[in-house]
C-alpha cells in the first residue's frame, strides 16, 4: 500500500474513533516491528500538528520511572495519559514506544493495561497508542464488546 494513501486511512480512522463524540476516544495502531508504525505516525503529527509523543525517550516519561518498575501499575500510566491530555492544545496525542513499559508487566497486567486504556471515558483529547504487542484478533478479544475500528493494524508492505 503507498504510503500517503495509508496516512490518509489513518488519519480518516483516528477522526472517527477518537472524535469528542466517541465514547471510548483511544485508537491502537498494532503491527509487526519495523511494518512502519512510528514513521507513518510521526508524518501525521507533522502533518496535523497533533502532538507525538515517544515514551521511551521524551523527557518525563520512562526516565521518571526507573527505580518505581515493582510498583508502576496500569492505573498509574492511565493518570498520566489523562494528565497529558488536559494538558496539550492539540486534537490527539499519539503515544509512541510504550513496550518498555509492557515489558516491566506480567500477561494479566498487560491486559488490565489495555482494557483500562482502552475503555478510558474520560479523557480530554483523543488518543493514538502504538504498540508490536498484540495483532488484531488478541487486541479484540481483550477490547470484547468494542469496535473493530478501535485498532489499526500495519500491514507488512508499505511503499514509501
Amino acid at each position: 500500500m503507498k504510503f500517503d494513501t495509508l496516512l490518509d486511512s489513518l488519519e480518516k480512522q483516528v477522526r472517527l474513533v477518537c472524535s469528542q463524540q466517541a465514547r471510548y476516544r483511544v485508537l491502537w495502531v498494532i503491527g509487526k516491528p519495523r511494518s512502519g508504525k512510528t514513521s507513518l505516525c510521526r508524518s501525521l503529527c507533522s502533518r496535523t500538528g497533533w502532538k507525538y509523543i515517544n515514551f521511551t525517550l521524551d523527557p518525563d516519561f520512562l526516565e521518571n520511572l526507573i527505580g518505581r518498575e515493582e510498583t508502576y501499575r496500569p492505573e498509574d500510566f492511565l493518570g498520566i495519559l489523562k494528565l497529558v491530555c488536559n494538558d496539550t492544545a492539540a486534537e490527539f496525542v499519539v503515544v509512541d514506544e510504550i513496550e518498555p513499559l509492557l515489558g516491566w508487566w506480567t500477561p494479566q497486567q498487560q491486559e488490565v493495561f489495555f482494557r483500562q486504556v482502552g475503555r478510558a471515558t474520560d479523557l480530554r483529547t483523543g488518543v493514538v497508542l502504538i504498540t508490536r504487542k498484540h495483532a488484531k484478533l488478541e487486541l479484540g478479544k481483550i477490547l470484547s464488546g468494542m469496535s473493530q475500528n478501535h485498532i489499526f493494524e500495519m500491514s507488512e508492505e508499505i511503499l514509501l
